[in-house]
């Protein structure tokens, strides 16, 4: 009789587990949808993030007819705002396309950020079409190297001339 009961408590226990594990995945569910239906009401949702180190990102947000680029690390910022509706649906529309495509649509906006940022002049961009390759964009830009190596030497010769007028 004793390996009968024990048979016995041992199935009750396993009977018992797994009502606790479908009660568990159903609250799970319950909550997940729940959360959808709150997030679909409200008028912000996150349209993606960036990693950009240990513990800082940036975050494209959307509330209402605008969108807020957000830099997150050891304090929240707020790097840019956008609100023309042109731009605005044409990013949405990107990343709702790099969803689907698993395309990375962050990177050109975060360099055109940095730039704006730095009151960097932007320089002409490079069409990325789906036909240009690597090595004829990088063909390019090797050629392009020598214009801008004396670029920045007429700057510097122009900052170092206008260093040597102050001393004076």
């Amino acid at each position: 009789m004793g390996q009968g009961s024990n048979l016995l408590n041992l199935l009750n226990v396993i009977l018992v587990l797994a009502v606790i594990i479908i009660l568990i995945v159903l609250l799970i569910r319950f909550l997940g949808r729940r959360n959808q239906s709150l997030t679909s009401v409200r008028s912000m949702r996150t349209l993606g993030a960036m990693g950009l180190g240990p513990n800082k990102s940036m975050q494209v947000i959307e509330i209402g007819n605008s969108l807020y680029l957000i830099g997150v690390g050891e304090s929240i910022s707020l790097l840019d705002k956008i609100t023309d509706p042109v731009e605005v649906a044409l990013i949405i529309s990107s990343f709702e396309d790099s969803s689907s495509n698993q395309k990375n649509f962050l990177v050109p906006l975060i360099s055109k950020i940095t730039n704006k940022l730095r009151g960097e002049v932007p320089s002409e961009e490079i069409d990325l079409s789906d036909t240009s390759t690597f090595y004829e964009v990088l063909q390019s830009k090797l050629r392009s190297a020598p214009e801008r190596k004396e670029k920045i030497e007429e700057l510097l010769s122009k900052d170092f001339t206008k260093d040597e007028s102050r001393k004076l």
